[in-house]
Parts: structure tokens; C-alpha cells; sequence
């Protein structure tokens, strides 16, 4: 029997956790992982709180991009076959778990990455502006390296076969970390398959950190860390897909 793991990036999430674990296990009766971040509102009370849960602790606040990794190399370490990411902010359903594990259990896949935007619903929120017009243009970016075909390059909602994980070397802790992820996965030759996904935005005014709340310098945020990966593996970035913000 495989062995499957749900993970879950916490961080200031308290309004949400307990109705997001209770939806995942309307669908999934399985192994679940929630990594908080060095959250400092009563997550990790709440997490200690609800049985039958493994949960990693970062006595700081080190990124998102860190929590992927942590709920990588605990699906690795631990034996486990098939995990998937799932966020805490209520933007992704619980509903999708059962049929990312089929599409994984069907083989052929190493990836299922969820897309907001593969196919449209009039039920559908409008994404914001400038979240929408960067998750485009380094999509573009991105299938111009891979040719992955993506629609959506940066939802954090996704399944995967654990072994094909094993090789990665991801060190990139924030919200550039798909694009690690990206490069690293076409390196390795990974295949890919979109599934399409509600579109639900809650958080209109998220942050960033700092500077990265500019859309512009968060663009060029992106840009310089998919430069930095793509000579890593000495992968060339064709100039025309280098759009502008």
C-alpha cells in the first residue's frame, strides 16, 4: 500500500486551521504534516491542540519557500511515496485531495500542480491585479525554459511522487521558491500535469516583506532568483522571455 502524506505550511493562520484540518479530513483519513512557521499569533497552540497531527516547529519566522522544503525532506526521510502541499488560508479545497492522489496513482506523472487558472468558473474570484500580471509573465518565463506548459506556475497546492524529490537541492526559503522549483524539476526531468483548481482569494492585502510588497522590485525579486538557478544548472534563458511588469 502507498504510503501518503497532506502537508501544510502554517503562518498566522489561527482563523482558518481548525475549519482547514477539519476539511482535509473529510476527504483524506491519512498522514498529515503541518509546519508552522515561527507564526506568532496562537497557530502553534491551535496545531498542539488537534490530535492526530505531526507538526514541525520553526522557532522563527523563515519563509514559505522553508516550510516546502521541511514538508519535502519529512516525506523523504519518512519513507513515504506521494505528498501533497496544501496551504492553510482557506484558498485551496480539501475537496481536490482524493483525486490528486488518483492522478499520481495513475502513473506517468511525477508532478500534479494545481492551476487557478487552467479553466474558468463564473464562481471564480478575480485574482489582484499585480499578483495576477507577475504569475503570468514568469509563467511565460518559465515555460519558455521547460516547456512545462504551466497556466500557473505559483500555486502552492500540489501533489507529488516523493522519489522523484530525492535529487533537489531547493535552499530558496521565500516566495521565489517555485521558481527553484521550476528549474530544478525540468533539470531532473520531471514530468508535469495541471489540474484545475476554484480560484479563491481571501487575503487581497497579503504581504510580501519589505520591498517585495512593490510589484516591480518583487518582479525583479523573481527574475534575479530564477537567474541565479538557471546558471546553477547551466540552463540558458532565451531573451524574449524576459517580459516586463
Amino acid at each position: 500500500m502507498l504510503k501518503r502524506l497532506v502537508a501544510i505550511p502554517v503562518y498566522n493562520e489561527e482563523q482558518y486551521i481548525e475549519r482547514v484540518l477539519h476539511r482535509i479530513r473529510s476527504f483524506y483519513g491519512g498522514d498529515v504534516v503541518a509546519i508552522d512557521d515561527g507564526s506568532p499569533d496562537r497557530s502553534g497552540e491551535i496545531l498542539q491542540s488537534i490530535p492526530g497531527i505531526k507538526i514541525i516547529s520553526h522557532p522563527v519566522n523563515r519563509g514559505y519557500g522553508a516550510s516546502l522544503i521541511d514538508a519535502f525532506n519529512y516525506a523523504i526521510v519518512n519513507g513515504y511515496d506521494q505528498l501533497i502541499t496544501i496551504d492553510c488560508d482557506e484558498q485551496h479545497e480539501p475537496r481536490y485531495i482524493p483525486e490528486l492522489f488518483h492522478l499520481l496513482d495513475r502513473g506517468g506523472v511525477d508532478i500534479v500542480s494545481c492551476s487557478r487558472y487552467l479553466r474558468s468558473s463564473p464562481a471564480d474570484d478575480p485574482p489582484p491585479k499585480d499578483r495576477f500580471a507577475i504569475n503570468q509573465k514568469m509563467t511565460v518565463i518559465i515555460n519558455g525554459v521547460t516547456g512545462y506548459n504551466l497556466t500557473d506556475s505559483f500555486c502552492g497546492m500540489k501533489a507529488y511522487r516523493v522519489p522523484a524529490l530525492k535529487p533537489f537541492r531547493l535552499t530558496e526559503t521565500g516566495y521565489a521558491f517555485p521558481l527553484q522549483f521550476w528549474v530544478q524539476a525540468f533539470h531532473f526531468g520531471l514530468t508535469v500535469k495541471e489540474f484545475p483548481i476554484a480560484r479563491i482569494y481571501k487575503n487581497l492585502n497579503r504581504k510580501f516583506g519589505g520591498e517585495l510588497d512593490d510589484p516591480q522590485r518583487r518582479f525583479n525579486h523573481y527574475l534575479e532568483i530564477l537567474r541565479k538557478e538557471l546558471a546553477q544548472w547551466s540552463i540558458s534563458l532565451p531573451s524574449e522571455f524576459i517580459p516586463t511588469i
